[in-house]
């Protein structure tokens, strides 16, 4: 009888862990998935209330503050608002971030260095209608009284100062933005530990300065290789630079993708790195590092099924 009992405890104990090994296979599975993985990196909306006539002031978890002043919102028709505000604020401070938020730090003419990009998402608490900036937060302030300005922690590996960048108008209603363009006349202080720069408008902004002016640019153009992935989706194309604060991600063609025309120096180096989803839902991952661009650049990439440690490694590596 007790060999009997013996028995029966080893097989429930080894059917306990086959469960347990499917259990925290599946769980593995899971994180592994594309679309889980993504919504663990990417920068999520921080949610305050403000009021329109009031003003007042909010702080995002990674230290980004953000300032409105009395009588700062209107309706979309001009019209002044005063009632409550919902104010979405995300923080991509950092290319981990950027890789994961699908942003790029470049103009159409030149790579950008940023110090960080914000999403400021504004509307009615009563009715979810979107709200603008008033009128008067749009004039430029050069001692940044009486505007909405935020003021973001300083990006450690920038020593020169930074602009306020905006999407560019070819971008048109794209979210995120492809481009940036510098809107000229806006005050920016650049203080020993942040950035403080008026916020003209809602939506996505940006931190940053031009890269290596005098440098002879070309076009690089990334093929992936897919004849053994079909039905692979969300795929990016970026150039990540390790020596500047600096992400590209090369806009997409039929087949291919390529920086904006002459755009990158040569002579810079950068990771090549390509993620996207597979058609089983599975992450796809490849970097090509420390490559340096020749003129008109053709580099092809093979993207690889990999695991969400493995994309974590590279990204806390930045």
């Amino acid at each position: 009888m007790k060999k009997v009992f013996l028995s029966l405890a080893i097989i429930s104990a080894a059917a306990l862990l086959v469960i347990s090994c499917r259990k925290n296979d599946t769980i593995q599975n899971q994180a592994d998935k594309y679309d889980n993985f993504l919504a663990t990196i990417k920068s999520q909306p921080q949610i305050f209330t403000v009021n329109g006539a009031a003003g007042g002031t909010i702080t995002g978890k990674d230290g980004t503050v953000v300032t409105f002043p009395a009588n700062w919102a209107a309706n979309m028709d001009g019209t002044s608002f005063a009632g409550d505000a919902i104010v979405g604020l995300t923080e991509s401070l950092k290319k981990a971030r950027w890789i994961a938020d699908g942003l790029t730090a470049t103009t159409k003419n030149d790579i950008l260095e940023s110090g960080g990009m914000l999403d400021i998402n504004v509307t009615r608490k009563d009715n979810g209608a979107e709200l603008k900036p008033a009128t008067a937060m749009t004039i430029p302030s050069p001692s940044l009284v009486g505007v909405i300005r935020a003021q973001v922690p300083r990006n450690p590996q920038i020593t020169k100062d930074l602009s306020l960048f905006l999407p560019d108008s070819a971008s048109g209603t794209t979210l995120p933005p492809v481009a940036w363009t510098a809107p000229g006349n806006f005050t920016s202080i650049n203080g020993p530990n942040s950035y403080t720069i008026q916020i003209p408008k809602f939506r996505w902004v940006n931190y940053d300065v031009l890269w290596n002016l005098g440098a002879t640019k070309t076009t690089i153009r990334v093929t992936p290789l897919l004849t053994a992935l079909p039905g692979t989706s969300n795929l990016q194309l970026l150039l990540v630079y390790r020596n500047i604060s600096s992400v590209i991600t090369l806009p997409a063609k039929t087949g291919f993708f390529e920086s904006y025309a002459n755009t990158i120096p040569v002579g810079s180096t950068a990771d090549i790195v390509c993620l996207g989803k597979s058609d089983k839902g599975q992450i796809l991952f490849t970097v090509i590092t420390a490559n340096t661009f020749t003129a008109l650049q053709n580099i092809s990439i093979t993207p690889k099924v990999a695991t969400a440690a493995e994309v974590k490694l590279y990204l806390y590596s930045l």
